[in-house]
């Protein structure tokens, strides 16, 4: 028995060592298999994931520059403009569901001459404000079914300005800092969230292909907040007398009433790119029949893969605000206030990409 175990044991422990390692071997290659497959299957999701969103941002500049050195007497003086537009949209799309994302920030600055702005200071001309538009929008819609037009939606809209603005007295110019010097005398008119409009809108959305859609609320909400006491008080941006008050406002302003939008947007001859949206809305609560009008249009030619020379026109009406009113012959080309229909357009150099 003794010569048998001892005959057959090493045999017997070479025979477990080998099942041994083969199973551990065995097991490290599912584990590796099992962590290859995991990765892949992640790999497939973030791909299927980044295909449901489609990017694009844009960039457009308006540059005026111009040195004027020891200048022939009445030849001109220096001039620096700097502006443009940043515009970045951020679109999903899988199965019924889409949500539409859009954000413009529009700034337009310039100075004209250079050193102090009156003798015994140290101020340095002032910047001057020619435009500053802040937009954010927000669609999100579920189609009805998947071969219905129609789509339950909800949109969110927010207006706004990025930088103060500085009115001076005198001239009725706009200028990007505080001037107390000389014939100087600014005050501040506006800033972030002073005002800032916000729009909430549950409704319905047609959409026709990809180039037409139309949204329609009957119950849309929009709120006007001026957050800065001070810039209320001056009565310009939309809100009521406080009451038993004559000299300080509110500072918001709630509407309830209807929204009606509608865009369109195409390519002409591979080369020209069109897109217009129109924006209406109707307070039930105060003179509906008096319509707050948006409409933004875009107009760009395609000059080399990716640049582009856009045409920017766009339509702002509030019945609540009063508008500086334009003429030529006024000083500073503003004369006085009151209810007009506001109206921008710029010419810009812009490169958009898609990601």
């Amino acid at each position: 028995m003794k010569q048998f175990i001892f005959k057959f044991l090493p045999a017997f422990i070479f025979t477990v060592f080998l099942i041994s390692t083969s199973v551990c071997q065995t097991s490290e290659q599912n584990a590796m298999q099992e962590k290859e497959r995991l990765a892949k299957l992640e790999a497939t999701m973030k791909a299927a994931s980044s295909k449901f969103w489609t990017c694009n941002a844009g960039i457009g500049l308006d540059l005026g520059q111009l040195l004027n050195i020891n200048p022939y007497v009445g030849s001109g003086s220096n001039r620096l403009g700097i502006g443009g537009a940043l515009n970045y949209k951020a679109n999903y799309k899988k199965e019924l569901l889409t949500w539409n994302n859009d954000i413009l920030f529009n700034l337009s600055t310039q100075r004209i001459g250079s050193g102090t702005i009156t003798n015994g200071s140290s101020e340095k001309v002032p910047f001057e404000k020619a435009l500053d538009l802040l937009n954010l929008n927000s669609n999100i819609a579920y189609k009805v079914n998947a071969e219905s037009a129609w789509a339950y939606s909800f949109d969110f809209g927010f207006r706004s300005q990025l930088l103060n603005s500085y009115i001076d007295s005198a001239s009725n110019k706009i200028y990007l800092k505080e001037l107390k010097v000389g014939n100087y005398n600014t005050t501040l008119a506006s800033k972030l969230f002073s005002p800032a409009l916000i729009t909430l809108a549950p409704g319905m959305k047609y959409t026709k292909g990809t180039k037409f859609y139309a949204f329609l609320s009957p119950v849309a909400g929009q709120i006007l907040i001026i957050a800065d006491q001070n810039i209320a008080n001056l009565g310009i941006h939309g809100t009521a007398l406080k009451e038993g008050s004559t000299i300080e406002f509110e500072t918001t302003k709630f509407s309830f009433g209807a929204l009606a939008k509608a865009g369109y947007t195409s390519v002409y001859y591979k080369k020209l790119n069109v897109n217009t949206e129109l924006s209406l809305y109707s307070d039930y609560l105060d003179k509906p029949q008096n319509i707050d009008v948006v409409w933004t249009n875009n107009f760009g030619v395609e000059v080399f893969k990716g640049f582009n020379i856009g045409l920017k026109v766009d339509l702002y009406y509030d019945d609540n605000k009063l508008n500086s009113i334009s003429d030529s012959k006024a000083i500073g080309g503003v004369l006085g206030l009151g209810k007009r229909v506001n109206i921008i357009e710029q010419l810009l150099l812009t490169y958009t990409r898609s990601f």
